[in-house]
């Protein structure tokens, strides 16, 4: 099988770390190393207006296998300009929310080929390689994350949320079962829940909005091989496999209904309807963008059309930072 980079990594600005990454400003935007963790910083936007006291809310930003916290941002753009408006950090900090994107495990030589250990490797896939073949403890590091990022700024404990693609996306699935004290709230993309669908310990409710394309040729609606992904030679899980899981979790009945959206842009290939689970006590939301690819919803075109398929307008950023504000820890 082909490998195919799910979030290509693009040059920008050089960031020097911050030697301490505590108490930053307003407005600051730094790279922050992780004490314990070889090459595996983050990057952290403070919102510009923010009072320099007050608890932040804080996204946390996932990238794909294959890709590394540089590109994160530029694969939630319009066009992959990391200057538009329309991109999530952008957004978020617009809404008052701290913004971060941390890095996978490397692969050497190429060590910005970055992976998450998002769960497989039973019966399921071990998406998306390195970090999941490796065993890499990727639950310490999310919470030695969260110790670092309130480190650096005081954090609504509240109002903690996470999202990213493909093996981003389970990364995201992954946290919200084993940190469900931590995390409020989750909006995979183009990812779902491999640790618990291949039979890991998943004992948590949290709310999700899932996006996700029904002609996804890196990680199939319905499951099974992917087209554009080098494989163990086994099958991921399927989206509604995911949600059948998260609706019993969430107290939902296994019933849903679709509530089409009128669409927004007649050229893209692309339709949208929202599936809701029915008589919830966490909102379990999935967005079945139909004819939509492996891509951020209103974001980058970042390979062919005919190599990870279409990116959907019917959907954009501000989905999902809406369902963020909507769901804070009770």
């Amino acid at each position: 099988m082909r490998w195919i980079l799910l979030v290509v990594a693009v040059a920008g600005c050089h960031l020097d770390y911050a030697a301490e990454c505590v108490n930053l400003p307003a407005g600051s935007h730094a790279a922050c190393t992780m004490p314990g963790w070889v090459d595996r910083a983050f990057e952290l936007d403070v919102p510009p207006q923010w009072d320099g006291r007050s608890p932040l809310p804080v996204i946390l930003v996932f990238h794909g296998g294959g890709g590394n916290r540089d590109g994160t941002n530029r694969t939630t753009c319009a066009n992959g300009d990391v200057g538009d408006p329309s991109c999530l950090v952008a957004q978020a900090l617009a809404r008052g929310y701290a913004v971060v994107a941390p890095d996978g495990t490397g692969s050497r030589p190429l060590r910005n080929i970055r992976t998450w250990n998002a769960g497989g490797g039973h019966q399921l896939q071990c998406v998306s390689g390195g970090g999941c073949k490796s065993h890499v403890d990727d639950l310490r590091y999310a919470t030695e994350l969260l110790d670092r990022i309130g480190a650096a700024i005081p954090v609504d404990a509240r109002r903690v949320f996470a999202t990213g693609i493909s093996n981003g996306g389970a990364m995201s699935h992954r946290l919200a079962c084993q940190l469900p004290d931590r995390i409020a709230a989750i909006a995979p993309v183009s990812g779902a829940n491999e640790w618990a669908d291949d039979g890991d310990a998943c004992d948590a409710r949290v709310p999700i909005r899932q996006f996700h394309g029904t002609e996804d040729p890196c990680w199939p609606f319905d499951g099974g091989a992917a087209a554009c992904l080098q494989d163990d030679g086994k099958a991921k899980t399927s989206v509604m496999a995911t949600f059948a899981g998260w609706a019993t979790r969430n107290g939902c009945s296994q019933t849903f209904a679709d509530t089409p959206r009128a669409e927004r842009d007649l050229a893209d290939g692309t339709t949208l309807a929202i599936r809701a689970w029915q008589g919830c006590a966490a909102t379990t939301e999935l967005f079945v963008i139909t004819g939509g690819g492996h891509t951020w919803p209103g974001g980058w075109q970042y390979f062919s059309d005919d190599t990870v398929g279409r990116v959907s307008h019917e959907a954009d950023n501000a989905d999902i930072l809406d369902f963020f504000d909507a769901h804070p820890h009770p």
